[in-house]
């Protein structure tokens, strides 16, 4: 090893850390040295194309999921893992598909399920947990939870209307889920992946 290439080398990867904002700079020194020791060069293997969708902060391989900030706000508020993740949801083709999904013998529960996961979908997706009345109807039917006589009703019981930030409303717009909605969905991720 040449220490006195390595010693240059160190005072230029200071030189840079010392231009970046005060809270990067030690972040920025720690990664350019781990860069220089470990042979790797960052901006050389770095993808030419980046993706440009809220949901590709940390788009990967098959088995990496995006990362983001709602999802890891969510992961951080509800102690859910990325493994857990991993067992629910995989991300394919820059879309988020299901590997497990509700098996509720209630109906009404297993709307609510899916209404949840689907938020879950979008927050991958778009970077928001919101859930679109209509989808949850679609995908309700194509799955077997559909009870048209009681499917709007059951969004308004109070135990569940408090899941959204406002009251989902058939071909109404979409809704944000609330705090208590954040909980609900991290119990319906950690039941799906059997935790």
């Amino acid at each position: 090893m040449d220490y006195q290439k390595l010693k240059t080398e160190i005072h230029e990867i200071a030189t840079v850390a010392a231009e970046v904002p005060d809270p990067f700079k030690e972040k920025c020194f720690e990664l350019l040295l781990t860069s220089l020791i470990g042979g790797y060069s960052p901006v050389e293997d770095q993808p030419k194309d980046l993706p440009t969708s809220p949901a590709a902060d940390s788009i990967g391989d098959n088995d990496n999921l995006p990362k983001p900030s709602q999802i890891r706000v969510f992961m951080s508020k509800t102690g859910v893992t990325d493994d857990l993740l991993k067992k629910v949801v995989m991300f394919q083709d820059e879309q988020i598909h299901f590997l497990r999904e509700p098996s509720s013998s209630k109906i009404a529960q297993g709307q609510i399920e899916w209404a949840l996961l689907l938020a879950l979908k979008n927050a991958f997706e778009k970077n928001e947990f919101i859930v679109d009345p209509e989808a949850v109807r679609s995908v309700c039917q194509e799955k077997g939870f559909y009870d048209r006589a009681n499917f709007a009703s059951n969004f308004k019981k109070a135990k569940n209307a408090e899941l959204f930030r406002s009251p989902l409303e058939p071909q109404g717009d979409g809704q944000l889920l609330s705090n208590d909605g954040h909980s609900a969905l991290a119990r319906v991720i950690k039941s799906l992946a059997g935790t």
